[in-house]
């Protein structure tokens, strides 16, 4: 994971407001996101940069979500609830560094995303509540990338705070793999 670094000297995996952010910031943390993720998988997977395709996150192939869709049934019960869990495919690596949170109402409000035996992200979605109001979308983007590695066990969760009939919580990030595993452009 490569790591942003707060005034502070503290490794930064928040969550920042889109409002909060001057023109060309989101773009910035895609960008350094993106190149950390394929330096990591060019030198785990001892590939050439330029061997490599990055490309959108499809939940049901790369995530082993049911579709290859961000929208979930909402949950009964109040508690973390995983909505995916599995051991990323070999040779492929996922990255994220933000959400868009279509609800609207806060039946989610933390993500949980962990990696191996370690939690690499705990997202608090209310503080874009706080910064978007009850407009929707609420964006957020994290300086740091969450990277899920190949052949890594994964689990992504959410806390359900109310039951709701279903929510719509989008992940943003990018897939890295070989060309030609699932495209070769």
């Amino acid at each position: 994971m490569t790591v942003a670094v707060a005034p502070s000297g503290a490794t930064e995996v928040q969550l920042i407001p889109q409002a909060e952010l001057a023109t060309g910031q989101a773009a910035a943390i895609r960008n350094t996101a993106i190149a950390a993720v394929v330096n990591q998988a060019a030198s785990i997977l001892r590939k050439s940069v330029s061997d490599l395709v990055v490309r959108d996150i499809q939940p049901a192939t790369d995530l082993g979500f049911s579709y290859n869709t961000w929208m979930e049934n909402g949950g009964a019960t109040t508690g973390y609830q995983t909505l995916t869990t599995g051991t990323m495919a070999s040779q492929r690596f996922v990255g994220f560094y933000g959400i868009i949170d279509w609800n609207e109402v806060i039946g989610i409000p933390l993500i949980r995303v962990k990696s191996g035996q370690s939690i690499k992200a705990v997202w608090d979605l209310e503080r874009l509540y706080n910064a978007f109001g009850a407009a929707s979308p609420r964006i957020g983007f994290c300086p740091s990338v969450v990277m899920l590695p190949n052949s890594t066990p994964y689990t992504i969760e959410r806390y359900v705070y109310t039951a709701y009939a279903s929510a719509q919580i989008v992940l943003i990030g990018f897939t890295v793999e070989p060309r030609g595993k699932t495209m070769s452009p």
